[in-house]
């Protein structure tokens, strides 16, 4: 068990923060911002009150990154506390500057031994690499073997998310405007991932919402197919805990599961993906 090293992440991974407390991961948050109001995701408003607030705003929000100097602070902090390195797994380099901002917070420790992982996923695909990592740290792992595990773990992951409109994906820039006017079409539901670049793209498009659950299914069990190790799978939802929990069940039906999670998009995320959205993370071991 090494507990010489600490693992921290940023608030778009979306692990509930009573397991990050338990597991003693630090989450560094993003921003949202409201006209001149900034928020600290996670910690100044909880996802109610961010939905409510994404729905009545008269202009969009905007999302940014923590500041190097916010980085700085919790890794010499970290190191401070007896740490002897550290481990910083984060949102998509291509989705995000979080990653630049550990990237450079980093640099200002000359010496420190600290590995800076862009995990090219978001969400709980960056949720369930923190968790992995976290244990194989426990089982043993150097801080060199577990940060080269995190950063190949994108490999193992497949990111199945929809969204109720792409409206709010196309006005933060994330997805292209042939996208859009696709999904607004006849019931279509696009169904989109995160690729192996860490850029949100398209993956399939079916027709109502009674086809999109047997699809998440279909695509899950596909992707183990074979697979002789362990699965994990997290299924995050907006608003929405009573359908994430069914599309849940309906999958451990479907294949079998080492560890599973249910987890509420926060307000960076659902910022870009808006109310109404659900995804799955099923990840190989």
């Amino acid at each position: 068990m090494n507990k010489n090293i600490a693992i921290v992440t940023d608030s778009t991974a979306d692990i509930d923060p009573r397991l990050a407390a338990e597991k003693e991961i630090s989450v560094v948050p993003l921003n949202v911002h409201f006209g001149e109001e900034v928020y600290k995701d996670g910690i100044d408003l909880n996802q109610a009150e961010f939905f409510r607030k994404l729905e009545a705003a008269p202009m969009p929000p905007r999302t940014s990154q923590p500041s190097p100097g916010e980085f700085h602070e919790l890794y010499q902090n970290l190191l401070n506390s007896g740490y002897q390195g550290i481990i910083s797994i984060h949102i998509s380099r291509e989705l995000s500057g979080t990653w630049q901002s550990a990237t450079i917070a980093r640099g200002m420790l000359t010496g420190a031994n600290i590995a800076v992982v862009d995990s090219k996923s978001a969400s709980m695909g960056l949720g369930l690499n923190v968790l992995s990592t976290w244990e194989k740290l426990q089982a043993g792992a150097s801080l060199e073997e577990a940060a080269e595990y995190a950063r190949g773990l994108y490999q193992q992951q497949k990111i199945f998310f929809g969204v109720a409109t792409l409206e709010y994906l196309h006005r933060n820039g994330r997805i292209g405007r042939a996208a859009k006017v696709i999904g607004g079409l006849l019931n279509v539901k696009p169904i989109l991932t995160i690729d192996g670049d860490g850029f949100v793209a398209p993956l399939e498009k079916v027709r109502g919402m009674n086809k999109f659950v047997p699809y998440l299914l279909e695509g899950a069990r596909e992707f183990v197919a074979g697979h002789s190790g362990p699965v994990d799978i997290a299924i995050v939802h907006a608003q929405d805990p009573q359908y994430a929990e069914d599309i849940l069940q309906l999958t451990k039906e479907r294949i079998g599961i080492r560890n599973s999670y249910l987890a509420e998009i926060g307000s960076v995320i659902g910022t870009h993906t808006g109310p109404g959205t659900i995804g799955m993370v099923v990840q190989k071991s």
